[in-house]
């Protein structure tokens, strides 16, 4: 399991917005989109332009699903979305990492065989952009079930489209997702009815995620659509019943 996304943005942490508004103004997005050249704007997802164009859709799902996140909850590498959604609805927030370098992790442990964690033990789980590191998805979503409380909501979002991960490079990034794909995995855990799975995304926010533009980049507008034909992210949300 990669942690590909914690050292992207240690590589890229831009404490302001100067040196990604630099990068927009000497590297123009316009300029880009009608010259012939065959390599992204940026290599990192657009870190290092502003906000890549992936966590709209991320951070809008968890957003709208937000009143699922409280009271004992699980994240991995950090718990920024953890607090940011929930709140203080946060009874507990724990942080799952597989390094013990992480300083931040409560638990160290794996997520497709989590040998710390007892069943019926969270409200909520978050896991963002995780699952295409896992090779085996199945272990890692079963175990997000057993750890889960009697009602409780297992938050999922999952690439369809991005380029081969950065750090973990084509030896560590696994797989990507289709709405079909995602429900045939996760029916095998949960109940189909407490399943509602989801796609974000379309042609134009598509091809500019995979060329390395930022949210700043384009025209909020473009959000607005999206077409199931042209995903960029599947989602997840998965009550244990």
């Amino acid at each position: 399991m990669s942690h590909s996304i914690k050292k992207t943005i240690k590589k890229f942490p831009l404490p302001d917005k100067i040196k990604p508004f630099l990068r927009r103004i000497f590297k123009p997005a316009l300029l880009y989109l009608i010259n012939l050249n065959t390599t992204p704007l940026s290599h990192y997802y657009g870190l290092d332009r502003g906000k890549p164009i992936d966590r709209f859709y991320i951070e809008s799902f968890l957003e709208k699903n937000s009143k699922h996140i409280k009271g004992v909850c699980l994240e991995l590498l950090n718990n920024n979305y953890t607090k940011k959604y929930g709140g203080k609805e946060i009874i507990k927030s724990d942080i799952l990492d597989i390094e013990q370098n992480n300083q931040d992790a409560t638990i160290v442990d794996d997520l497709r065989n989590l040998q710390t964690i007892s069943d019926n033990t969270y409200d909520c789980i978050i896991l963002t952009q995780v699952f295409q590191f896992i090779d085996n998805v199945e272990s890692a979503v079963f175990e997000c079930r057993r750890i889960l409380k009697k009602g409780g909501v297992l938050l999922v979002t999952l690439p369809s489209i991005s380029r081969i991960d950065c750090i973990a490079g084509v030896a560590g990034d696994f797989w990507r997702f289709t709405e079909a794909s995602a429900r045939y995995i996760f029916e095998k855990k949960f109940n189909p009815n407490g399943l509602e799975i989801n796609s974000y995304g379309n042609a134009k926010t598509g091809m500019y995620f995979y060329a390395g533009l930022a949210q700043e980049d384009v025209a909020k507008k473009i959000f607005r659509n999206n077409d199931k034909n042209f995903p960029v992210i599947i989602t997840v949300k998965a009550i244990k019943q």
